[in-house]
């Protein structure tokens, strides 16, 4: 009977021993709260970045119409002050 409460005590031990380690490889797994954190606000610089980069496109847009326009302008100014 000794070796069979013997072998329950290692068996116990074992099973702890393995159910530790499972919880530590867990832990080392899941992300940390920190972690968590700093994924969610990269992800909000990322969004806020695509915004940036359309605003700008719209910026750059209407600043080529606005050199246009005023390329026009100064074609038509240059008769006018060649006349004065």
């Amino acid at each position: 009977m000794s070796q069979i409460t013997e072998l329950e005590v290692q068996l116990t031990e074992a099973f702890d021993r393995l159910r530790a380690a499972l919880a530590a490889r867990d832990a080392a797994t899941a992300p940390q709260p920190d972690e968590q954190a700093l994924q969610e606000r990269v992800a909000a610089l990322e969004a806020e970045k695509a915004e940036l980069a359309d605003e700008l496109e719209k910026l750059q847009v209407k600043r080529d119409k606005d050199v246009a326009a005023l390329d026009d302008l100064i074609a038509q100014l240059k008769p006018l002050i060649a006349e004065v």
